[in-house]
């Protein structure tokens, strides 16, 4: 698999991408919003692209001065438990890492559950936080 920085033109393959793996889809996640974000500040926004110029994985990235975010780490289920997902978090801390980020955030949704052994085995621990959102569009 080789990394790359997400392009413009990576958006519907993308939005597959997310499906087939089992993300939810949420405020900011439509192609106008989508393609802002990635216009603005989406350097670590990641691709993982197979022979034939496929995607079989991305992971969003945000770094806003103080703190990363990880958002959407998606591999699809026929390239799952091949080490995919490791190297697309690693390509993301170390880009997050090279912008002067000190920590690294990510939620993990109810449904999804399953992925905490995944995250606690790269180094990732649970924390007692309350999180809260409200749309203001």
């Amino acid at each position: 698999m080789k990394i790359r920085a997400v392009r413009p033109e990576d958006y519907r393959a993308l939005r597959e991408l997310w499906s087939a793996a089992g993300l939810t889809f949420d405020t900011g996640d439509a192609a106008p919003d989508f393609l802002w974000a990635l216009s603005h500040g989406g350097q670590h926004y990641l691709a993982g692209e197979i022979p034939g110029g496929h995607l079989a994985g991305s992971v969003l990235g945000a770094f806003d001065g103080r703190r990363g975010w990880i958002y959407h780490l998606a591999v699809h289920p026929s390239y799952q438990r091949q080490g995919f997902g490791r190297m697309l978090m690693q390509a993301a801390e170390n880009s997050l890492r090279g912008a002067g980020c000190l920590k690294i955030n990510l939620l993990v949704e109810p449904h999804n559950l399953a992925v905490r052994n995944f995250y606690q085995k790269i180094g990732y621990r649970s924390a007692d936080n309350l999180f809260m959102e409200k749309i203001i569009h």
